[in-house]
């Protein structure tokens, strides 16, 4: 490590913890207006296949993920390959998946297009010559959104002895002649900047001012958020979701230093679906969590075609999907509160660097020339990219951007 740079502490631009489930495995029967739980004994929860997938009306490929539970104080994910998996449509068209990488299956776009009114069903056949299957899943009609907001909040906060600020965001979903089950996934992209831009830099010959000093200053990163939300309207006084929350995001990170976007994608699941993903719902306390690398310990709607009674957990969502896109400004009055970095004026050993260690990078700071590390000037580094997302353009301009209060 270069003794004449300094080294900043790491910012901590997500803080997730990893919830794992394990042990308890429910089945949910939903059916009008109640739903019965049934805790079954696990006789052998190792080797137990899992399923992840979701077919849905977006362009695919369509992927299945396919894995094999380890011991139960093993959460690594053990994917399963070699398996013949099969996707079938209701009108007759058959697809067999590609095995893109271990365990993960994708369609071509050859054969199945997935469309509102179908239904699909999930064929599998592992290399023991087992054969599992779901049942024909009808995708359910598209419900719109009607609106996504975000309302600048001040929320408690176990480390702070003062309210944190940041946005919460809401969804409401646009009114239905029927209930409708909805589950929500979310991707955030935000703008954020380098502490310092490249103005000088050190390579052996004397300080030389830096031709391009924006160079790796400003960057834009996408992500999904690690959460869902789910709501059915069965509980509810009309058919519309009004103002559910969703994620908040704080100014402990960077995310909101310049401009937010958060794309809302909201699903009309199934009952069935919606009783599963609310049994996973249930059992997460937190509302901060980070997807186990091995999926929830849940039985889902795959069965074994000769043992029916094998446990199979996971599940094969099929949704309509509908989408919104918000974008949020820098909070203003609002203090943040993530790490930055602090120059070191001190430049006597730069004369004492090899090549291998060139080229240091040096910023003009009100203290004078100063030595930093490379995460402070490089904002990819952080996992940010340089070019800016064609949506971005005219975010300026469109109508349901966020305007601070």
């Amino acid at each position: 490590m270069n003794k004449y740079k300094l080294y900043i502490k790491s910012e901590i631009l997500t803080r997730m913890r990893i919830v794992f489930l394990l042990g308890a495995i429910v089945s949910f029967f939903f059916t009008t207006g109640c739903r019965d739980e049934f805790m079954p004994d696990l006789k052998k929860y190792e080797e137990l296949l899992v399923v992840d997938a979701m077919i849905t009306d977006e362009q695919g490929p369509y992927t299945v993920k396919l894995s094999r539970t380890s011991e139960v104080n093993n959460t690594s994910l053990n994917p399963y390959t070699g398996c013949r998996v099969r996707l079938a449509e209701n009108t007759g068209a058959i697809e067999t998946l590609t095995e893109v990488a271990p365990g993960t299956y994708q369609t071509t776009g050859e054969d199945i297009s997935a469309g509102v009114g179908k239904s699909y069903q999930l064929m599998i056949e592992t290399p023991q010559g087992e054969h599992y299957s779901s049942d024909f899943i009808e995708m359910k009609p598209k419900v719109d959104i009607q609106n996504v907001r975000a309302e600048l909040q001040f929320k408690e906060s176990i480390e702070y002895p003062w309210p944190l600020g940041g946005y919460q965001f809401f969804v409401s979903s646009a009114p239905t002649s029927e209930d409708v089950n909805l589950f929500w996934r979310l991707e955030e992209t935000f703008e954020y900047t380098s502490d310092f831009k490249i103005d000088f830099y050190f390579r052996g010959m004397g300080i030389e001012e830096y031709p391009k000093p924006d160079t790796v200053f400003r960057c834009w990163k996408s992500q999904k958020v690690n959460n869902f939300y789910i709501e059915s309207t069965r509980a509810l006084s009309s058919s519309q979701v009004t103002d559910k929350p969703l994620h908040f995001v704080s100014t402990e990170t960077k995310r909101l230093q310049v401009r937010y976007s958060l794309l809302v994608k909201q699903f009309n699941i199934s009952d069935e679906a919606y009783a599963y993903w609310k049994d996973i719902r249930e059992q997460i306390a937190d509302d901060d969590f980070l997807f186990s690398s091995q999926p929830y310990q849940i039985i889902g709607n795959i069965k074994n075609d000769d043992n029916p009674e094998e446990q199979v957990l996971g599940f094969f969502t099929v949704a309509s999907v509908t989408e919104k896109r918000i974008f949020a400004d820098r909070p203003q009055n609002t203090a943040f509160y993530y790490d930055k970095c602090v120059g070191n004026t001190d430049l006597r050993g730069l004369g004492l660097l090899g090549p291998d260690q060139f080229p240091v990078y040096l910023a003009n700071t009100p203290e004078g020339i100063a030595l930093a590390s490379e995460f402070c000037f490089d904002c990819t580094l952080w996992g940010g990219e340089l070019a800016r997302p064609e949506f971005w353009e005219d975010a300026k301009s469109e109508k349901n951007n966020h305007k601070n209060p």
